[in-house]
């Protein structure tokens, strides 16, 4: 084939201080084997050496060109990249990744053949920060459906068409870890992709990178509510993952999506007769206030009945409280010494109150009549319900309250 019959790749590499690891990158990209490829790096500003690394490059050959500028992170800096490229497929390799030979070559190939794809992608291995193989990446073949359960794409492994990624308006830019699993999402719901058996990439593992330093407080949390917003729901594989890195129960999942801004227009309690020290009198009370057109839909509590305060309790005591709302019964419920309640609320209003009757009451210390200890009264909207739902209804997470 003649040179002009290759459709054009642009690869992108945002960058920023990446001067240990750079070099590496675009030499696998320049040597590629593939003849019409176009390299842009979008430097967001490095204090480093990858300056004048990119400028010894672009001085050496033509398809390299970069530009360095204050960007508001890395992807910002790819839809920059998207933007200036030329081509018609796009591969996004960060500054600390690799390609692997023959990369480009077999991924125009698969393209080719399958024109109904919108993108390809293929294996990769881990390697740390002397470029030694430590596993190999897991990687499977995904569709929207398969998505939900977990990201078994690896995002140096894939290219995409330019114009798929105009159409779904590029990388979100409001994320800072999970924007690839993101894209993929967002791609399948509209387009399907394809995956090829070969190694394509090299995705590297080291001290400072964004896997390493931020999984656990942003890299997850922006996992869940990238769930939330495209399914509606959270799978067992990445509650499991939360449990085991964050720990912090089921009401601790809802205030981590909470602070993302996962849901619009949050219901709020006013007006509660809990004590400074969150025990209840056995007639608890407090006002539930929404926005318009988002009615609450359930009542989150958690509480318990702590041993120490009655010893003499049994371990696995019973006790039954009644609900009513705007003074109307809305169910009764039977409790243990430790529980979370998801009561389901019928009203509509904007403003209304809840009464909560309990049958289990002792007197405390300083002559108070007190029921139990809420940890936590939550009005769930319907998207928050429909979450929580699913969590108190999976069989793996037994210790997740």
């Amino acid at each position: 084939m003649v040179h002009q019959s290759f459709p054009m790749v642009s690869v992108i590499t945002p960058s920023y201080n990446q001067g240990i690891y750079i070099q590496e990158t675009i030499e696998s990209v320049l040597s590629q084997d593939y003849p019409n490829i176009e390299y842009i790096v979008v430097d967001g500003g490095s204090t480093d050496d990858t300056l004048s690394i990119l400028e010894k490059y672009s001085r050496t050959d033509e398809r390299i060109r970069f530009i360095s500028e204050k960007d508001r992170g890395q992807s910002h800096a790819i839809n920059k990249g998207i933007a200036m490229a030329k081509g018609e497929i796009i591969g996004w390799l960060n500054s600390d990744d690799t390609y692997l030979p023959g990369a480009i070559r077999v991924a125009v190939e698969a393209l080719e053949q399958q024109p109904d794809w919108a993108m390809v992608y293929g294996k990769a291995y881990k390697i740390d920060g002397n470029s030694k193989k430590l596993s190999d990446y897991y990687v499977a073949p995904a569709n929207f459906k398969q998505l939900f359960d977990g990201c078994m794409i690896c995002q140096p492994a894939t290219f995409i068409r330019k114009n798929v990624l105009l159409d779904v308006e590029g990388v979100d830019e409001t994320l800072h870890f999970c924007m690839d699993y993101d894209l993929w999402i967002r791609i399948t719901q509209k387009h399907p992709i394809g995956f090829v058996p070969y190694p394509l990439a090299n995705a590297r593992t080291h001290d400072s990178c964004k896997t390493t330093t931020l999984w656990g407080t942003v890299g997850i949390p922006e996992i869940l509510r990238t769930c939330v917003k495209h399914y509606g729901a959270i799978s067992k594989t990445w509650l499991l993952t939360y449990q085991s890195h964050r720990g912090k129960g089921i009401t601790g999942l809802l205030h981590s999506l909470r602070s993302q801004s996962t849901f619009d227009c949050l219901p709020t309690v006013t007006n509660m007769n809990r004590y400074d020290d969150f025990w209840v009198p056995p007639r608890f009370t407090f006002t539930v206030v929404s926005g318009p057109g988002f009615p609450v839909n359930s009542l989150l509590i958690k509480g318990r009945i702590p041993p120490e305060s009655v010893p003499h309790l049994p371990l696995h005591y019973k006790f039954r409280c009644a609900v009513q709302v705007d003074g109307q019964p809305a169910g009764s419920h039977i409790i243990g010494s430790s529980f979370l309640l998801n009561i389901p609320v019928q009203s509509m209003s904007e403003r209304f109150e809840v009464e909560i009757l309990s049958s289990f009451f002792l007197t405390s210390s300083d002559k108070r009549m007190i029921s139990f200890v809420a940890d936590e009264v939550i009005p769930l909207s319907v998207e928050e319900s429909n979450v929580i739902k699913t969590i108190m209804g999976s069989s793996v997470l037994l210790k997740f309250v």
